[in-house]
């Protein structure tokens, strides 16, 4: 009995040296990648991201006259953006219509 008190001690250090080690190099790879967050194992190639706008020093501290909606504000999409939505959404509703019939 003894011995297998052992054997399950002896296991659960390894567990926890392994577990070490996967965080370790969890947060390698997220250096690497120079990404904010680890990356998942199951994760596919990183998807292509949209820069923030920069908030000024005045709005981020709260000053008078600045909403969080203007602070938080989306990015407006450029004319080539807006076009080729356009173009997409006219194809699929055409598509749905010609569907339908």
């Amino acid at each position: 009995m003894n011995e297998l008190t052992g054997a399950i001690a002896a296991m659960q250090d390894q567990i926890a040296q392994l577990q070490n080690d996967i965080e370790t190099l969890q947060r390698a790879t997220t250096l690497l990648r120079g990404t904010g967050t680890p990356a998942k194992a199951t994760s596919g190639p990183p998807k292509a991201k949209r820069k923030r706008r920069k908030v000024s020093s005045a709005a981020a501290k709260g000053a008078p006259g600045q909403s969080k909606t203007t602070q938080m504000r989306k990015p407006t999409w450029s004319a080539a953006e807006r076009e080729a939505i356009s173009k997409r959404m006219k194809a699929y509703w055409a598509k749905r219509r010609k569907a339908r019939r």
